[in-house]
């Protein structure tokens, strides 16, 4: 599909051939790449992250749950740490009711058995905005996404990610989008 600024680069092209700058093949291999070829992409559109007051906590652990396949632009620190505070106090609550319908031999009641079933869905459910919010993260500082894949590294590679989500974003905008402080 040719957009208008695809058709803008063309009537560009047109005016350097009318004027002898490019010949007609520079012309021709120009317009099918134009056309067909691979386009450059542009940064990301700024995160939704602009509508939230900085004291709206709530609103900032939810946030990668509303962005929850979203791999595209950036995430600020504070997204990431409000959601990794949600994340961890909901895994606490879950194993501490767990361990609390114990008996005396240590065997799990109804309850504890219902707690650790919850345990696992809710962290299947939270793995991918989990990983969304870390390449984000990794966006922010203009590293490329793909580095949330240290994470599988057996020991050291979630100790690894853990260090680099502290680090601060690149000021300004990258590749990936503008500064999420700035939105």
């Amino acid at each position: 599909m040719v957009d208008t600024e695809a058709l803008q680069n063309l009537e560009k092209l047109n005016q350097l051939k009318n004027d002898g700058i490019i010949s007609d093949a520079e012309f021709e291999r120009s317009k099918e790449r134009l056309l067909f070829g691979r386009t450059e992409r542009k940064p990301a559109q700024p995160t939704s992250s602009g509508n939230l007051a900085p004291d709206d906590h709530v609103g900032w652990m939810i946030l990668p749950l509303k962005r929850y396949a979203q791999f595209t632009g950036r995430a600020s620190r504070k997204e990431f740490w409000m959601f990794q505070l949600v994340s961890v106090a909901l895994v606490l609550l879950t194993v501490t009711i767990a361990a609390i319908d114990q008996n005396d031999f240590g065997e799990s009641g109804l309850i504890g058995n219902l707690m650790l079933v919850v345990l696992v869905l809710g962290l299947l459910g939270l793995l991918i905005p989990q990983l969304a919010v870390q390449a984000r993260r990794f966006h922010d500082q203009n590293r490329s996404g793909w580095f949330v894949l240290l994470n599988f590294i057996p020991y050291i590679g979630a100790l690894i990610v853990l260090v680099m989500m502290v680090i601060d974003g690149t000021p300004g905008e990258n590749r990936f989008g503008p500064n999420p402080k700035d939105a």
